[in-house]
């Protein structure tokens, strides 16, 4: 029989089953395979027909039918999930593994759950080729959630940039049917970067904390310091317990601030960003009392945002955390350097993105780009008509090649605004230059790259947003010498004997490294210790919108 658009009233689908599409049989797994008896012509064309109509029988239940007719196209229409009208045994596992999407941070209800169980137990009225129809839509939904995440990068949080490749779900599927244990293949989806599964780990531990009652609040009032006896103290004590920074509650006396509960309050001032000194102020107090239910919604914002990252990251390559305030160097999933950087400040917010490390420019020269020159630096002279000479600033007519070098103590410049402003601004390479005395270079069109600084006071706040839009870092000459490795082997008096000829000059990297520049609230360290940042950016209130969007 020829298909032919000549034939509109059977559809493209069940036409091709009547004219002789073979089905595939089913597999010794009890799922469907290559080696088992094959479906029945009646089942099969019953199966495309209800494919071909989209009509589903229940009232609510959305089919992604662009994804579920090629599945069953490639496989001959035969039904994934029984055979003769009875469920296939691998069925309860895999209603098992949707079952248990919570661990991963996701949501069972969204797969169908409650209408597959129905249906397995009749107490719902479901075709077979429906029901089979419904799992794997289920499925083919959770393989996306889980290798790309929930949601679309590009409207829930504007500012990531991050796009990795869609997983093809349909293939997905299709092999994991095939696999000797498909339940297995399917938990196996789960991404295997090591940020997510600590945050897997510690939402399975923070739901718990939940369900005994999370922890206490510490009740308002003055600041609580070492040597202070007071009865919140017994609640301070009971609260950094809980979150793992007091290992006991037996002591001699609970409401009394001791060394140890001060040293408590030390870690958790660090794990959590603020100003470290053993006191519980305002801010202190404040992160103490967020309730256990709100770092739970940080933690799914978080896994989301891994999600969202390549499968495969790389062997070796540098991490900003922006949010976190920190860079870190990864080889083989280990953490081999860490330090403090200062990122963009809040209106000038550095973007997610990816990149690759090409090469490192010693005393660099800093042209200013036109928009921090109109917007900080005219303002500066304006105010201050030796600020540009001071500062190691050239004035240059334009932007062309060939402009030439003009006298700031020549130029009115009272008489420039954004509507006027034409020239170009460039440091010299010295102690002053905005840059410091080392550049990291990372080609990419939101010109932000890594960078040393003079105001090195910078990095013992607490929040660092200072920029404006580029990354500064603590230890330039420690990240310099080991990007540096290669056939050669270089020192730190190596890269210090560039700085001190003052000679501008790049130097290549023997291999180019990512950088990755992601935006992570909450994360667990290599020392399984539990980090949170304030939202700087207001990227997880923009998330957990979108997040509270689709959901239910």
């Amino acid at each position: 029989m020829l298909c032919s658009t000549a034939r509109p009233a059977i559809g493209l689908l069940l036409c091709l089953v009547l004219g002789g599409v073979l089905p595939a049989s089913l597999s010794a797994t009890g799922l469907p395979g290559k080696d088992g008896p094959a479906a029945t012509e009646e089942t099969v064309t019953s199966l495309a027909r209800q494919l071909d109509t989209g009509n589903f029988p229940l009232q609510g239940v959305r089919i992604d039918w662009a994804l579920v007719r090629p599945f069953y196209a490639a496989r001959g229409f035969q039904p994934a999930w029984h055979e003769k009208g009875t469920p296939l045994p691998g069925v309860s596992g895999v209603l098992d593994l949707i079952a248990s999407a919570s661990r991963e941070g996701l949501y069972p209800e969204e797969y169908h759950l409650n209408e597959i169980q129905a249906g397995l137990d009749m107490s719902v009225l479901l075709p077979q080729d429906a029901l089979d129809i419904l799992l794997t839509d289920a499925l083919l939904k959770y393989i996306r959630h889980l290798r790309n995440g929930r949601l679309n990068t590009r409207s829930a949080d504007p500012q990531w940039l991050i796009h990795s490749a869609p997983v093809d779900a349909v293939a997905v599927l299709q092999k994991t049917i095939e696999s000797p244990s498909p339940n297995r293949a399917l938990a196996a989806l789960s991404p295997g970067h090591r940020g997510y599964q600590r945050l897997r780990n510690l939402l399975h531990a923070y739901r718990s904390l939940a369900s005994a009652g999370g922890w206490p609040v510490v009740p308002p009032g003055p600041k609580l310091e070492k040597g202070m006896y007071d009865r919140r103290v017994q609640s301070l004590r009971q609260r950094l317990w809980l979150s793992g920074d007091v290992d006991t509650l037996d002591v001699i006396d609970a409401f009394e601030f001791d060394e140890e509960l001060e040293h408590a309050v030390r870690g958790f001032q660090e794990r959590h960003g603020l100003e470290i000194d053993g006191v519980v102020g305002r801010d202190t107090l404040a992160a103490l009392n967020v309730p256990v239910e709100e770092r739970i919604q940080q933690v799914l914002l978080n896994m989301e945002r891994w999600r969202w990252l390549p499968e495969e990251m790389g062997s070796r390559y540098l991490m900003v955390n922006m949010a976190g305030f920190d860079l870190q160097l990864v080889e083989n999933e280990a953490t081999v350097m860490d330090m403090r950087v200062i990122i963009g400040r809040p209106y000038r917010s550095t973007p997610a993105f990816v990149a690759e490390m090409t090469h490192l420019v010693f005393n660099p020269y800093w042209n200013v780009p036109h928009k921090l020159a109109l917007l900080d630096l005219l303002p500066a002279q304006q105010k201050d008509p030796q600020y540009l000479s001071r500062k190691g600033f050239r004035v240059f007519s334009d932007w062309s090649r060939d402009a030439i070098e003009v006298d700031p103590d020549s130029i009115d410049w009272s008489q420039y605004n954004e509507n006027n402003f034409v020239f170009r601004l460039r440091q010299e390479p010295g102690a002053a230059n905005s840059l410091g005395r080392i550049k990291f270079m990372m080609p990419n069109p939101h010109a932000v790259y890594l960078h040393d600084t003079p105001a090195q006071h910078l990095f013992r706040r607490a929040v660092r947003t200072f920029s404006s839009g580029c990354i500064r870092v603590e230890q330039p000459v420690r990240l310099a010498t080991t990007l540096l490795q290669g056939k050669r082997r270089w020192t730190d008096g190596d890269v210090m004997q560039i700085i001190a000829s003052r000679e501008n000059r790049a130097v290549f990297l023997s291999s180019k490294i990512p950088v990755y520049m992601l935006y992570l609230t909450t994360w667990v360290d290599d020392a399984g210790r539990v980090h949170f940042r304030d939202d700087v950016y207001g990227r997880d209130l923009l998330v957990r919108k979108a997040w509270d969007a689709v959901t239910g």
